[in-house]
């Protein structure tokens, strides 16, 4: 299942949080619920039991179908580092586990660096999950935003994000 050569949807953006708002973000059935799907489709059903072991799952409604994304927490290092397995109803293979991991660094008192790493994708998908990554990413932001307030607010520079298909870590699962 670990194939070394496996290519990630990888997105890092500036958010205008510290790291600890951030890694809430996504341990939060509720505040996940606000953000992770790429609109227009919704997040029903959100589940995130925040522990090694525990759920993250949702259903998404896109375009009259609804799907079932789930999957397992791996690492919960607060207010650092969160990795999960994904894996999706739509898939040729839905036992198939891919690996997500966010990498939350501080930058300066109220903002920091998110990393999002999508790991172990089937080839096909990666562009697909690249660009969704980089709607939700965006969608965090705003809402991050909006929850702060507008006061000592950065605007948002595209230049400041990259989304890109790459390959893996040669000999890295992804999971801890």
């Amino acid at each position: 299942m670990t194939d070394p050569a496996a290519q990630a949807a990888v997105v890092r953006r500036r958010l205008p949080a510290p790291a600890d708002v951030v890694f809430d973000e996504w341990t939060d059935a509720a505040r996940l619920a606000e953000w992770m799907c790429p609109r227009p489709a919704r997040c029903l059903n959100m589940e995130a039991d925040p522990r090694i072991g525990g759920t993250v799952a949702f259903d998404v409604e896109e375009a009259g179908r609804t799907f079932r994304v789930s999957g397992n927490y791996l690492t919960l290092e607060r207010p650092h580092r969160v990795a999960f397995t994904w894996s999706c109803s739509t898939w040729l293979d839905p036992a198939i586990q891919s690996v997500v991991t966010v990498t939350i660094e501080p930058d300066g008192a109220d903002a920091s660096i998110m990393t999002i790493e999508h790991q172990l994708l089937p080839p096909a998908l990666v562009q697909q999950h690249a660009q969704g990554w980089a709607v939700v990413t965006t969608q965090l932001e705003s809402r991050l935003r909006s929850t702060a307030g507008a006061a000592g607010a950065e605007h948002h520079d595209p230049a400041k994000q990259r989304v890109k298909p790459r390959k893996a870590r040669s000999g890295s699962s992804g999971a801890t």
